[in-house]
Parts: structure tokens; C-alpha cells; sequence
């Protein structure tokens, strides 16, 4: 009895040095993720480049860490799910007419799924929790400080120019910046809960920030951001109205933001005499998508089981985007419908086993907050390239395995579920490493020779150029 109480804490303890040392190795990567959307280390990059380079940093680093490591035990039903996912894509990727760059897109999904199903292991403890969810919420303080001095600048400067494009950083479109607001502002309302008792005025800084990025949300008018925090905001007040502490947060930060906006960018200007360049919330049109949807039904109607291959609706030219702007008939069009509708039920289950939790349990501000936050990107991913852009997706990865940590009981796999993770990762890190050597750092200059030659803009999917194969694409003269 003593001999096998010795092993128990024997095996216990090397369990815990191993998880230990894994989150040890994924912090520098995870910084150095955070902070692509802050600062450009490469001026010959793009954001959605320089994003992309340190998103395949980071999956690299998860899938080699998983195979010396485990990762969280799913359900049985979920784990086959998730293996005839990543089986018909692989299928899919190796029958596509460019199966490099398919599997490029497969090794990119499976690396976020890797990611999602480790942070699920390492991240039950708290500590880990409030650390990740802080790197989130430093980088929103850090971009609402940008957004002060842009605007200051434009009067000190004595230039008086007020362009909402201009008082952003960080990312190629405002409608990127919207996508990590909507993951980010559940999650600054629910820290102000937390730290309001003991660290008060942390507290308000926070709460500041949160009130600033309202304010930015409304410059840059993103229609998509008001559709998720809407829908996700009235289902979770409806099915689990005890977390009702979060949406006031979050109602009283909007308030502010709004007469903030009101006063920087109405009655300043017109005591100045400035007209300020704004985006326009209230745009009724679908801006194309609803040509893009339908080429993308298209593809999925000609390719049913299989799709046209991973990141294949960017394989033949449309004057529009390189993606959909819809992640079902993206998937539908890309990786076949079978595929898809099985990634839709594990999206649905996964969502709705987290509201069951909120409304059963106690208050739990960050709980509520993941779900917030997950929900309102899908719900966003509905009408904008949220599976696409890389700091966007990544980041709804690494909420996801939040909340997988949260919800459940988190315990090491099953061996069956060790070994296909273990194996599924050896292609991810071949991939993955494959694309950091050799093609991230010429990325700037083929981008620009393929724009050249075939007259196209800046149209981000993988690359910021868009479109696959660079060296010629069906459709460009």
C-alpha cells in the first residue's frame, strides 16, 4: 500500500512538472503573438502577414509541445467528429487542383485544433486563465492608448485631420480590428468584475479602455461587431439572465463610448470647423457578399462530398474577396459538406453545453465572458472572414480552450486520442515549419511580383495577396 501510494505521487508529480514546463515553452510564443498586432517589426510586412508568420510560430510550437505532452480528453462522439474532419479534408487537400496550398489550409486548422485541445489540459488552473485572458486584455489597453494619441496627434500636429482609418493600428482593415473587438470586450467587462474588489483601480483603467474601444467601434462602423455582440448578448440574457452583471459592464461602457465618439468626433470637430472621415454604421447593402455567397454555393453544389480542396475558392479569380465572408459555405465550398456539417455540430454542441453550464452554475463572470465572446465571433463569421484572418482565429483558439478548461473537468486523453493527436501533429509541424522557411520570408516580394503581373490588390486569405497559385491564376489577365 505505501509502494503504490509512493507511485500515485510519483506519477501525480511528473504529471504536473510536465504540464508545468508546457506552459513554460508556449509563453514567449504566445507573447510575441499578442504583441504582431502591436507593433511592425517588419516594414516590408504587412499586418495580415506579419500576423500570419507569428500565428504559424505559435501552431508550430503548440503541435510540438503535444507530441512529448497530452492533451484534454474529448467526448468520444466529439472525438470522431473531429478525426473524419481532418480525414476528409486531408482526402480533400490531396485530391485539390494546388494541394500544397490545400494542405497549407488543413495544417493551419488542425494546428488551431491542436492549440485548442492543449491550451483545454494546461489551462485549468486559474492562474493560467487570468494570464492569458490579461495578455488579451493589455493588448486592447495598448490599442486604446494608440487610438488617444493618433487622435491627439491630429490636433497637435496642427493638420486637423480626422480619418478613422488613420486612428487604428494594428491590422490591414478596420474590419479586422472589429473581429478581435468582439472576442475582446466580453473579457475587459468581466477582469473589471474580478478585479473590482481587490484591485480597484485597475479596475477603472480597464473599464476606461473598454469605454475607448466602444468609442472605436463606432469610428470604424462595423455592422458585423453590433450583429454578434447583439445575438450573443440578448441569447445569453434569455437562457441565463444570472450573468446579468457582465451586460451591465458592458452597457455602461457602451454608454460612455458614446458620448465620447459624440464628443470627439461631433462637437469638437464642429467647433473647429472639421469634417471627420467616418465609417457608416448604418450601410444597408451587403457590400457583394451576396455575390460571393452565391459563387461560393456554386463550388459547394459542384463539389458536394469532397469540396474544391482547402483554401480553393481563392484558386479562381473573382474581382470581390478571396474568401466568402460565410464560414458554412466557405467550408461547404472548400472542404465539402459532410465536413461541414460536422464541424457545425461540434461548433452548435460545444456552445450550447457551455450556456447549460452558465444557467445550472453559480455567476461566473469569465465563463460568461468566453461564452460571449465565442459566440459573437461565429455569429460574426456568418458575414465576415473570421476563419481567415490570423490573429482573429487565433485568438478565438485560445478562448476556446478557456473555456474547454472552465466548463469541464479537464483529464489527460484517452491513449487512442494521444496517438492520432501525436500523429496528426507530425504533418502540422512539417507543414507549418515548411511555410516559416520557405515561404514567409520572400512573402513580401512575391506578393508584389504576383499583383504586378496579374493587377490585382491587396485581397487577404492565407496571404495578404490572396490569391493561390502565385505564379498564375485562373481568370487573371
Amino acid at each position: 500500500m505505501f509502494d503504490r501510494d509512493i507511485k500515485c505521487r510519483a506519477n501525480t508529480s511528473a504529471k504536473s512538472l510536465s504540464v508545468g514546463v508546457s506552459q513554460c515553452i508556449m509563453v514567449l510564443p504566445l507573447l510575441v503573438f499578442s504583441l504582431s498586432a502591436i507593433y511592425l517589426w517588419h516594414s516590408y510586412f504587412s499586418w495580415h502577414d506579419q500576423h500570419r508568420v507569428y500565428q504559424i510560430l505559435l501552431l508550430g510550437v503548440a503541435a510540438l509541445v503535444l507530441i512529448f505532452h497530452s492533451q484534454v480528453c474529448l467526448p468520444r462522439l466529439s472525438f470522431f467528429l473531429v478525426v473524419a474532419v481532418f480525414l476528409i479534408g486531408l482526402v480533400s487537400a490531396l485530391s485539390a487542383e494546388w494541394p500544397l496550398w490545400a494542405l497549407k489550409e488543413w495544417g493551419r486548422y488542425a494546428g488551431l485544433a491542436i492549440l485548442v485541445l492543449l491550451l483545454g489540459l494546461i489551462a485549468h488552473k486559474s492562474s493560467v486563465v487570468f494570464f492569458l485572458l490579461g495578455l488579451m486584455v493589455i493588448i486592447g489597453l495598448l490599442h486604446a492608448f494608440q487610438f488617444v494619441v493618433y487622435y491627439s496627434a491630429a490636433f497637435l500636429t496642427g493638420i486637423y485631420m480626422l480619418d478613422a482609418d488613420l486612428l487604428f493600428n494594428g491590422f490591414s482593415n478596420p474590419r479586422f480590428f472589429g473581429q478581435f473587438q468582439i472576442l475582446l470586450m466580453p473579457v475587459m467587462a468581466s477582469l473589471i468584475l474580478c478585479l473590482r474588489p481587490k484591485r480597484p483601480v485597475i479596475s477603472v483603467v480597464i473599464f476606461t479602455s473598454l469605454s475607448v474601444q466602444w468609442c472605436i467601434a463606432l469610428t470604424l462602423g462595423g455592422r458585423g461587431l453590433w450583429l454578434g455582440l447583439a445575438v450573443s448578448t440578448a441569447v445569453l440574457l434569455m437562457i441565463a439572465h444570472r450573468q446579468w452583471k457582465l451586460v451591465a459592464v458592458q452597457a455602461c461602457a457602451g454608454l460612455i463610448g458614446v458620448v465620447l465618439f459624440i464628443l470627439l468626433f461631433h462637437v469638437i470637430p464642429a467647433w473647429l470647423d472639421i469634417s471627420p472621415d467616418l465609417r457608416d454604421s448604418l450601410r444597408t447593402s451587403l457590400s457583394g457578399r451576396e455575390s460571393i455567397w452565391f459563387w461560393a454555393w456554386e463550388m459547394a453544389r459542384e463539389n458536394p462530398w469532397l469540396g474544391a480542396g482547402p483554401m480553393h475558392y481563392a484558386a479562381t479569380y473573382n474581382p470581390i474577396a478571396a474568401h466568402p465572408h460565410q464560414v458554412i459555405l466557405q467550408w461547404a465550398a472548400e472542404w465539402g459538406i459532410p465536413a461541414t456539417l460536422m464541424a457545425l455540430s461540434l461548433g452548435v454542441w460545444g456552445m450550447w453545453f457551455g450556456l447549460a453550464r452558465l444557467r445550472q452554475g453559480e455567476p461566473d463572470n469569465i465563463s460568461a465572458a468566453l461564452w460571449l465572446s465565442i459566440t459573437g465571433a461565429l455569429v460574426l463569421a456568418q458575414v465576415d472572414g473570421v476563419f481567415v484572418m490570423p490573429y482573429t482565429e487565433t485568438w478565438l483558439a485560445i478562448l476556446i480552450g478557456l473555456a474547454i478548461a472552465k466548463w469541464s473537468d479537464p483529464q489527460p486523453a484517452s491513449p487512442a486520442q494521444r496517438i492520432f493527436f501525436k500523429v496528426l501533429a507530425f504533418p502540422v509541424v512539417l507543414i507549418l515549419g515548411n511555410v516559416l522557411i520557405n515561404e514567409a520570408p520572400t512573402v513580401p516580394e512575391d506578393s508584389e511580383a504576383h499583383m504586378s503581373k496579374h493587377h490585382t490588390g491587396w485581397t487577404p486569405r492565407f496571404w495578404a495577396q490572396g490569391w493561390i497559385p502565385m505564379d498564375g491564376v485562373d481568370g487573371i489577365e
